[in-house]
């Protein structure tokens, strides 16, 4: 009687995991092949943008209420109290940007609404990333810094005062006013000039 050694043990095991891997890669049985894509994502300070600008085609629902303001955007709540009611209720002829705290909850959502028909997109890392937005201060462009980047630092700025981070939001340089003349005064003439 033979009595295999380990290493023919090792050598079939290997072969037998090979021929199994691509008998299951032609079939497309394993579970990478049955799922659908994840769903678009809109990044945080793209979301503060259409908010501030608005815009007729897109609906963003809130799931969760966020530490700083999601301005403009529905609460989820007025299509209904459960996810559920939610599927059933949300619009269907407008693009929809869901927004929650639970990253897994609102992909889960998504998926729905989007096997449903509808065209949706989800907030890329929830309203953490929303908060730390309108929470962080944008650094100063050093002198010699280009128009563009001056635009969009002074973009930031709006933005935060958009959503309520008055003490982020630093405002305008003011100068002092030039002091008015007292009433009656009468202006004199330069000579010489």
């Amino acid at each position: 009687m033979l009595h295999p050694t380990t290493h023919q043990i090792f050598a079939l095991a290997a072969l037998g995991v090979a021929l199994g891997s691509s008998a299951l890669a032609r079939h497309g049985a394993g579970p990478e092949a049955a799922s659908e894509p994840a769903p678009a994502t809109v990044d945080a300070e793209s979301l503060a943008k259409l908010l501030a600008y608005g815009s007729a085609e897109v609906v963003v629902l809130s799931l969760d209420e966020p530490r700083h303001p999601l301005r403009f955007a529905q609460p989820a709540a007025l299509y209904g109290a459960t996810d559920e009611a939610l599927l059933q209720g949300a619009p269907r002829h407008r693009q929809l940007i869901l927004a929650g705290t639970d990253v897994v909850r609102a992909d889960r959502l998504a998926r729905r609404l989007r096997a449903s028909g509808r065209d949706v997109r989800v907030l890329a890392g929830g309203l953490d990333s929303w908060d730390q937005l309108i929470a962080e201060s944008p650094a100063v462009p050093p002198d010699g810094a280009s128009a563009a980047t001056w635009q969009r630092y002074r973009q930031r700025l709006g933005l935060q005062r958009a959503f309520g981070n008055e003490a982020g939001a630093v405002s305008a340089p003011v100068s002092a006013p030039k002091p008015l003349a007292p009433a009656g005064a009468v202006a004199k003439k330069r000579e010489g000039c």
